[in-house]
């Protein structure tokens, strides 16, 4: 081939090689998911770059579980897709591709005549009902990112183990086969699994020896592949809503405990995180008021980590060690912000009017483009405990 040739060339294969959509160039600043009712951000962001779920007001009443994938419709890029109709559905989760979703239901979809809440999975348009709980007690899934695993919440006998009542943290396995995650006598619940490397993390108040419920509940960790979980927190307050990155290395939660010195209990929520590579951790903030409802993602070498202080948003960069506070519009109320749908945004709740000023009647959703919108660099480090798990950028 001559030189002339190949230089020709060049331009095409490199069109080839690189993405064809810069979104955080082509995004508005901000773009609004939602436009009425009241729309709360789920217990789980999603590990997506390309769809999130919602659980949204429907017109004639009740919920309807909707995903919406901003860059699949660009001149649209608040068009709901319906996962499943109204009725009285809630804590929708999306699959790291954003082809699987899971939910709760007391509506019956499918018509099994079972009690109260139900759990279901949905992938395309094959919706399935994952527990079968005749307590009617089954909520907050989890699922993975291939769509077979789906991890939940029930006070059910749903493994065989003897259950009496107490609440457990279940795994559905491909095949339809439920086994039981936590144990003991301690309330479990809130689990989250990891898009990668099969993780999995919740909440119990379990002694890991005894079995007996100590009050106080503590983040567990472990693996859905034969690996049992074990408590990575000690405090002798509870440790709480732990949420995984996407690359499955870390997990941010909440906790009162005074985890880096004395374990006593504060009273008030801050944020840390645990490195499951290392085995190390970091108290992101040190708050009077508190802050809570973490969420995390990977971001290139580093994991931006969102909360809430308060009503205030902020997010944090872990290597780089700066917080941030995101914009609000007159400084109203957010209910949430979470770090999901790429590196370069946020998806936030919020009464605050992101594209006209003022207020709304409720919360909405907006997708926050970081790239023409940046937030506010504010102080605040990290505290590394025992040791920097993580080097700095």
């Amino acid at each position: 081939m001559k030189l002339s040739q190949w230089s020709l060339l060049v331009p095409s294969i490199l069109a080839l090689a690189s993405p064809a959509v810069a979104h955080h160039r082509q995004t508005a600043p901000i773009v609004a998911l939602t436009t009425d009712g009241d729309t709360a951000l789920p217990r789980i962001s999603s590990p997506s770059n390309k769809t999130i779920a919602l659980a949204v007001q429907a017109p004639a009443g009740g919920t309807a579980i909707v995903s919406i994938s901003p860059w699949k419709v660009r001149k649209t890029p608040s068009l709901q897709t319906v996962i499943e109709g109204p009725g009285n559905n809630a804590d929708p989760t999306v699959s790291a591709p954003g082809r699987s979703f899971a939910f709760d239901s007391a509506s019956d979809p499918l018509g099994f005549g079972l009690p109260g809440q139900q759990v279901f999975s949905a992938q395309r348009t094959q919706l399935t009902q994952v527990s079968q709980d005749p307590t009617g007690t089954s909520v907050n899934p989890s699922i993975d990112s291939s769509g077979r695993f789906v991890a939940f919440e029930s006070t059910g006998d749903l493994a065989g183990t003897g259950n009496q009542g107490t609440r457990q943290v279940f795994l559905s396995a491909p095949g339809g086969s439920i086994v039981q995650l936590s144990k003991g006598l301690g309330t479990s619940r809130n689990p989250v699994l990891s898009a990668k490397q099969g993780g999995v993390a919740f909440e119990s108040s379990s002694d890991p020896k005894t079995g007996a419920d100590t009050g106080v509940a503590q983040i567990w960790f472990g693996s859905i592949f034969g690996g049992s979980a074990a408590p990575i927190t000690n405090g002798l307050g509870p440790s709480m809503n732990p949420a995984l990155s996407n690359d499955g290395r870390i997990v941010a939660f909440e906790s009162t405990a005074d985890l880096a010195l004395t374990l006593a209990d504060t009273g008030v929520k801050q944020i840390f995180i645990y490195d499951t590579k290392s085995k190390t951790y970091a108290q992101l903030t040190n708050d009077a008021l508190g802050c809570e409802m973490p969420s995390v993602f990977k971001v290139q070498q580093d994991w931006r980590i969102a909360f809430m202080c308060g009503t205030t948003p902020y997010f944090f960069m872990l290597r780089g060690n700066q917080r941030y506070q995101v914009q609000v519009d007159g400084g109203l109320p957010t209910q949430r912000v979470t770090t999901e749908l790429g590196i370069h945004f946020l998806v936030m709740s919020t009464t605050g009017d992101l594209l006209n000023g003022g207020a709304t009647p409720g919360n909405q959703v907006y997708l926050v483009n970081l790239f023409k919108r940046p937030a506010l660099p504010v102080p605040g480090q990290s505290a590394w405990f025992p040791t920097q798990g993580i080097p700095g950028l």
